[in-house]
């Protein structure tokens, strides 16, 4: 009788193939999360294995109502990658279902079928295999479908599978214990399930930010169409400093990054002006020092809102730069770090600001987004770079009623993306389908309309803005 074979009624629990003894510590906390899978081929006894594993996790009632459907065709692949980009970087994706009348009560059913996939995931852990947990599924209905999937089946998640090409050397930053244990009554103050700035405290979003910024994730990749319009803002408003000095200490100037988060727009920003020292203004070290190491100038780091670390200095940048940073900030903070920079600039320097306005497209894309089929949640909320925390876009004049009350002068303005451009509308629609299409060749069509005069002002997304600090004002520093 084969190894693990039984009466067809009940599974007797043992592995269907020769499996390596491992230590369950080593093998639950080397699991990794694999996003490049090699073109090697998996064996379908290995897949049998990790499915197996699935099936012995608990279930609400120990109804089981799982099915999962293994696809290793090419083709089919080929048609969910359509549906999810996710779904086509592994040789394998086991689609994962429940009966979508069981166990409905607290989302029983899903909890079942999530314990399966992390049971799958580290099976595949075990066995040499990489696995990725995908929820991103595009149309889930026609992941069904495609599958051969009952009606009454609902699709869950996917787990993508194959042999790793890339490996984590270390997983990603976990929150501390002490912050996620609470003995017998909660204690704590937890991080919002809101992108509300004003219900944000600053100790969470400090704590937010620099888990995410830290742990190496897809946060520090940049999207085109938003570096297009920060480079074409700063071909309109900086033209000094573009030509790299030989020296990593010479520099024409002081420049102040204020707030990059995840470095991405200062990491782009000194490479656009590498002639400039570029220091970085953020709320921790850890983030701070983790964008200063992004940098070629190695500038350095200066604490705000929270203090303890190193302040600015007064009457030192000849320019600043401040990237859809006001959006995740309080009100009151807006108005403050305005007073900040004002005083950080020497007599004559700029601030350039980029902010999404409130009167563009964004509001109600945002609410589409957030009621249609793709990615829902916080962490997606639309906004450049992508923003980590909250964020709000600002009204029209918000911004620059701000900086006039600061003291500063409007030196100039530029406006961008009145409607999405082309890459940015590929990127948000890659996983709609038929649908996608349909919208791209719909905004193709509006397009013209983006080079009506006065147009981008009053409709542009992406609003930047040049900010002086009068040169009568006195000096600080």
């Amino acid at each position: 009788m084969p190894k693990g074979a039984g009466p067809k009624d009940a599974d007797p629990g043992v592995p269907v193939i020769d499996v390596p003894a491992l230590d369950f510590w080593d093998t639950l906390y080397g699991r990794r999360s694999i996003r490049r899978f090699s073109d090697e081929p998996v064996a379908r006894e290995l897949i049998d294995q990790v499915i197996h594993a699935g099936i012995w996790a608990p279930s609400s009632c120990n109804y089981q109502m799982w099915d999962l459907v293994p696809v290793d065709d090419p083709v089919i692949n080929a048609r969910l990658t359509e549906l999810s980009t996710q779904m086509g970087n592994a040789p394998v994706n086991v689609i994962v279902s429940y009966g979508s009348g069981y166990s409905t009560e607290h989302w029983a059913g899903i909890q079942s079928a999530s314990a399966l996939v992390q049971n799958m995931s580290l099976a595949a852990h075990a066995l040499g295999l990489g696995s990725f947990w995908i929820t991103q599924l595009g149309d889930a209905d026609e992941v069904r479908r495609v599958v051969g999937l009952p009606p009454d089946r609902f699709v869950v998640a996917v787990l993508a599978i194959g042999f790793p090409k890339i490996v984590p050397k270390s997983g990603p930053k976990r929150r501390p214990l002490d912050a996620v244990r609470h003995w017998n009554h909660y204690g704590g103050r937890p991080i919002p399930s809101t992108a509300d700035p004003e219900a944000w405290h600053e100790d969470d979003l400090s704590v937010y930010q620099r888990a995410r910024v830290l742990n190496g994730l897809r946060h520090n990749k940049p999207r085109a169409w938003e570096m297009a319009a920060i480079d074409a803002a700063l071909d309109r408003f900086v033209d000094a400093g573009r030509e790299k000095p030989e020296t990593r200490g010479d520099h024409v100037g002081r420049w102040l990054e204020v707030l990059p988060c995840t470095g991405i727009v200062a990491e782009h920003t000194a490479q656009a002006r590498p002639a400039f020292r570029f220091d970085v203004l953020e709320r921790t070290p850890e983030v701070g020092q983790f964008v200063v190491g992004r940098l070629w100038t190695r500038g350095e780091f200066r604490q705000w809102p929270h203090a303890g670390g190193p302040e600015l200095e007064r009457g030192v940048y000849a320019h600043a730069s401040c990237f859809f940073r006001l959006e995740g900030l309080p009100k009151a903070q807006r108005a403050e770090l305005m007073l900040r920079l004002f005083d950080a600039l020497e007599p004559g320097g700029d601030l350039v600001l980029g902010y999404v306005s409130s009167r563009s497209l964004h509001d109600a894309i945002e609410w589409i987004r957030s009621r249609g089929k793709g990615p829902k949640g916080v962490e997606y909320v639309l906004s450049p770079d992508p923003n980590i925390g909250p964020f709000a876009s600002l009204g029209p004049n918000e911004a620059e009623s701000l900086a006039r009350a600061a003291g500063f002068e409007v030196g100039g303005r530029l406006a961008r993306l009145v409607l999405p451009a082309k890459g940015e509308l590929a990127f948000r629609t890659r996983n709609f389908g038929r649908a996608g299409a349909l919208v791209r060749g719909l905004f193709d069509v509006l397009r013209p309309l983006e080079n009506l005069p006065g147009l981008g002002r009053l409709l542009g997304r992406l609003q930047f803005v040049r900010l002086v600090k009068p040169k009568s004002a006195p000096r600080t520093g």
